[in-house]
């Protein structure tokens, strides 16, 4: 906690320093690995915050939380094969977590394999329905293979209710090659059917 504090308060090198000494002591304290990761990934240190997920892992195998930050920093990296592999290993000891769905889910829309991670977009749907940013992703697989009434659909789906991520729905009408494109804000609004607050 004293590490957060310290990178909130822009002490980003006294932060580290805080979390190394910490992923230092034994017995091991995963959060501190974790956190020590996600710190020196956000500062574009990829090679290091994975090699401290790495040693994280070596003493506390059973932590999926270890894998799933090694996923995302290898994704920072667009190290895609890596990335799929880690999200792959957690799916396959826990096969629910949803953000860890929605992240395989991206590196295989990525990848284009765009019916792939439809599918999984629907299962992390089917454990939050709420979640406007996921079903913006399903919409955008689904114009990527052709299915473009369903994606429409779910496009206006994601945008009820959540006005402000209208901007990426039609970001993802107007990249799909299947998509539409519109010359002003307002006709691609009465298209999803945003409604005004």
């Amino acid at each position: 906690m004293l590490a957060v504090a310290l990178a909130a308060a822009d002490r980003d090198e006294e932060a580290l320093e805080q979390l190394r000494r910490t992923t230092a002591r034994r017995p091991p304290f995963p959060p501190a690995f974790l956190e020590l990761g996600r710190q020196l990934g956000d500062a574009g240190r990829f090679d290091e915050g994975i090699a401290a997920l790495e040693s994280g892992l070596a003493l506390a195998p059973g932590v999926l939380d270890l894998r799933v930050g090694l996923g995302y920093l290898h994704l920072k990296r667009n190290d895609r094969a890596e990335a799929r592999a880690f999200f792959s290993q957690v799916l396959t000891v826990a096969p629910g977590p949803h953000e860890v769905l929605v992240a395989l889910a991206k590196v295989m829309a990525l990848d284009g394999e765009y019916a792939d991670a439809a599918v999984l977009y629907r299962r992390a749907l089917g454990l939050k329905p709420d979640d406007a940013a996921t079903r913006i992703s399903l919409g955008k697989c689904l114009l990527e293979i052709g299915e473009r009434e369903a994606g429409e659909a779910t496009l206006r789906a994601a945008t009820r209710g959540a006005a402000g991520l209208a901007g990426l729905a039609i970001m993802a009408l107007a990249a799909a090659p299947h998509g539409r494109f519109f010359l002003r804000p307002s006709a691609a609004a009465k298209f999803l059917r945003v409604e005004k607050n």
